[in-house]
């Protein structure tokens, strides 16, 4: 069974603003919550793409949906969400994306994915684990101290990470690291912080190891670097993050497609207030591709975090494409 509770489901579908027949994609279907609302916003002329590189979720979603997708309603794309705009993809536009990046709730209950340091199982982390690639358990077992501390630090933001690196690579040679629960244990027991916090001490680690083992932000790099081609003119992209590295590059990234990258269109003589040149004024137009429809994220209510704790995190921000052809 492959339960999920999806997040922001009523503000980001309708966010997008999908008209009947219109085509959109779900680049993170997981259990199917928003993809079952986008299809009842396109009606049947219209067209949902979802996407998932979990083949339990391809699996869920087959059963699920069998009857749309018979009526070709619905297509299942395999594979990773950065896949979007590539010649293999199911559609070459879409007038609506929604992309939720959290983890979903199988796969953190499920032990044997070793997503979780509250249940036991194997460190493995990997979201398609019948492709290959590097497990958590190998990354432990094989990276440098200065490897693993740059990956706690910048994918974890965790605090103490080189003095969790050192840990870790003296502790690896006598006893590997095999299990969640066993690295959690040591974590627990050899980390403290000045102030308590509600969280494990395992948290930020984990989530470092997931993000390294899966790419996560590269591939996110990926799908914003296509989304605005991608779009159809006034198409509209919804993006929830959960944690402030992701929700990092979602911001930064939209900024940049609004003409507000001080780097990329020299804009910070404007912040100056200094006169601008008619080409620095061109580059800043050129490069306006469309606008935020908020300028801040929208996040759960009380009482869907009371429903769903997991959804505390959430962040939402959307991106309207530029009327143009």
């Amino acid at each position: 069974m492959f339960h999920h509770l999806s997040v922001l489901l009523t503000e980001s579908v309708a966010g997008l603003n999908i008209q009947p027949g219109q085509t959109v994609v779900d680049c993170t279907a997981g259990g199917g919550g928003h993809t079952q609302r986008l299809l009842e916003q396109v009606g049947e002329q219209g067209l949902v793409v979802a996407v998932d590189q979990d083949a339990y979720a391809i699996a869920h979603l087959q059963n699920r949906f069998a009857l749309q997708i018979e009526q070709g309603n619905l297509v299942l794309h395999h594979g990773a969400f950065s896949e979007v705009g590539t010649p293999t993809f199911p559609v070459s536009s879409a007038h609506g994306m929604l992309a939720d990046l959290g983890v979903s709730s199988p796969q953190l209950d499920t032990a044997a994915r070793g997503f979780s340091f509250l249940r036991e199982g194997p460190l493995d982390m990997r979201m398609s684990p019948e492709k290959g690639g590097e497990t958590a358990a190998q990354i432990l077992a094989q990276a440098s101290q200065a490897e693993l501390a740059q990956i706690f630090r910048e994918f974890g933001e965790e605090p103490k990470a080189h003095i969790l690196a050192r840990l870790i690579v003296a502790e690896r040679d006598e006893r590997p690291f095999q299990t969640t629960t066993q690295l959690a244990a040591f974590i627990e027991q050899n980390i403290r912080y000045k102030t308590k916090s509600r969280t494990h001490p395992a948290t930020r680690a984990f989530q470092a190891l997931r993000i390294a083992v899966n790419r996560e932000l590269e591939v996110v790099e990926q799908l914003l670097d296509r989304a605005v081609d991608f779009l159809a003119p006034s198409g509209r992209l919804a993006v929830i993050t959960f944690h402030s590295l992701e929700d990092r590059i979602v911001k930064k990234k939209m900024r940049a497609w609004m003409g507000k990258d001080d780097r990329a269109t020299g804009t910070a003589r404007e912040v100056m207030r200094l006169p601008l040149t008619d080409s620095q004024l061109q580059l800043i137009q050129t490069n306006i591709r469309g606008q935020a429809l908020r300028p801040f994220p929208t996040k759960p209510t009380e009482e869907e975090c009371r429903v769903n704790p997991r959804a505390r995190s959430a962040k939402l921000r959307i991106f309207q494409k530029a009327d143009v052809s």
